[in-house]
């Protein structure tokens, strides 16, 4: 990841270059700019660019800026842009997650900034052993939280943590876009040699796997197949061994974002089969929204969203979790699970999570361009 070498910021606002795109016209939506992180628009798309296509159906201009695309292109309604050369130079809303970015916040005149909390901020620890301390995320969060027009979290646990902070915090949970996971989908080729029932979980595989229940799990359901789709972070390729061992358990390789929907939709049951620590219990993880767009039960650690979930299952030991995965899967096709999975996808839209952003920005007269 970009944000682990050394000199990886500025180098890479070096390569981003200057603003200097057309300056948008009084009365029209600001555009929206995310400035250059690790995020690649087509790799393990997450909440930034699921809102950022979310701002670009609600008709702003949006640019994501990644100095390693070769040339510019357009998708999901965003301009995806090697160069800041193409994003205008004043008027604009600034999409930040990733607060060290705050050094290119003066770049543009007129900027509105919107700090959006994904995580909890010891996330960035382990990527930043060794730096000095003024090039630390936690070094620079607090001007940005002292500055944003707009701060966001994606958690009740992180609005909590940084409410002192900043008392206006908005929560603004993870989503999901409904239609594409609702929409009728093929079987997967990798999946056609997996015969009988699929508990699933695609994403990364990191320390936050909980690697001993699902190996419990796994052993003790023999007849269910569990497939895993998506990239094992280097730290975790020790810890998944023993699960490659077992006959009933698929590791697959990771695949563009936009065929997980296929995948999600070859699951009986999906899994969220975290570890509770002081990170995760932060978490609102995507895929527990994206299941349930899918009408896939939902089987979970019990993280605090999850929880909270009227619609998701809980368990924290290997039983108890073996009983969830056997109920859950009952469920799957009832006509009471598909009515209320269906209401809570449509009420975690992208779209309705954006508007609340949007309300804010146009309540502070933020949302248009005033000349």
């Amino acid at each position: 990841m970009i944000k682990r070498l050394p000199g990886a910021r500025k180098a890479q606002a070096k390569l981003a270059g200057e603003p200097s795109g057309p300056t948008p016209r009084s009365g029209e939506l600001r555009p929206v700019i995310y400035l250059p992180t690790w995020a690649r628009w087509d790799e393990m798309r997450q909440r930034p660019q699921y809102l950022l296509a979310a701002f670009a159906r609600a008709g702003h201009p949006v640019y994501f800026v990644d100095p390693r695309e070769p040339t510019a292109r357009r998708a999901d309604g965003v301009d995806i842009v090697p160069s800041l050369g193409s994003v205008p130079a004043s008027h604009v809303i600034l999409y930040a997650h990733f607060a060290p970015l705050v050094s290119m916040f003066d770049s543009f005149d007129d900027a509105v900034v919107v700090y959006d909390i994904l995580d909890d901020l010891s996330i960035y620890d382990a990527d930043e052993s060794g730096m000095p301390e003024e090039r630390r995320v936690r070094s620079h969060h607090p001007s940005v939280m002292q500055s944003a027009d707009v701060v966001v979290a994606s958690a009740p646990e992180l609005v909590a943590t940084h409410r002192s902070e900043r008392e206006d915090i908005m929560l603004v949970e993870n989503g999901v876009e409904p239609e594409r996971f609702r929409a009728p989908q093929n079987r997967p080729s990798t999946l056609e040699h997996i015969a009988g029932p699929i508990v699933g979980y695609h994403g990364a595989v990191a320390r936050w796997f909980d690697f001993p229940l699902m190996q419990g799990v796994i052993e003790a359901m023999p007849e269910t197949q569990f497939v895993v789709v998506g990239p094992v972070d280097a730290e975790a390729e020790r810890s998944i061994g023993p699960l490659q061992a077992i006959s009933n358990f698929h590791l697959l390789d990771p695949v563009p974002s936009d065929e997980i929907p296929g995948y999600v939709a070859a699951f009986d049951v999906g899994l969220v089969p975290f570890v509770v620590d002081d990170l995760t219990r932060a978490v609102s993880p995507l895929k527990m929204y994206e299941y349930l767009a899918a009408r896939v039960p939902v089987v979970a650690t019990p993280l605090p969203v999850c929880v909270d979930h009227p619609l998701v299952a809980t368990a924290s030991t290997i039983d108890g979790f073996v009983e969830a995965i056997q109920s859950a899967r009952a469920d799957r096709g009832s006509e009471e699970f598909t009515k209320a999975a269906d209401d809570a996808a449509q009420a975690a839209s992208w779209d309705s999570r954006i508007d609340i952003v949007r309300q804010r920005l146009s309540e502070q007269g933020q949302l248009v361009v005033s000349l």
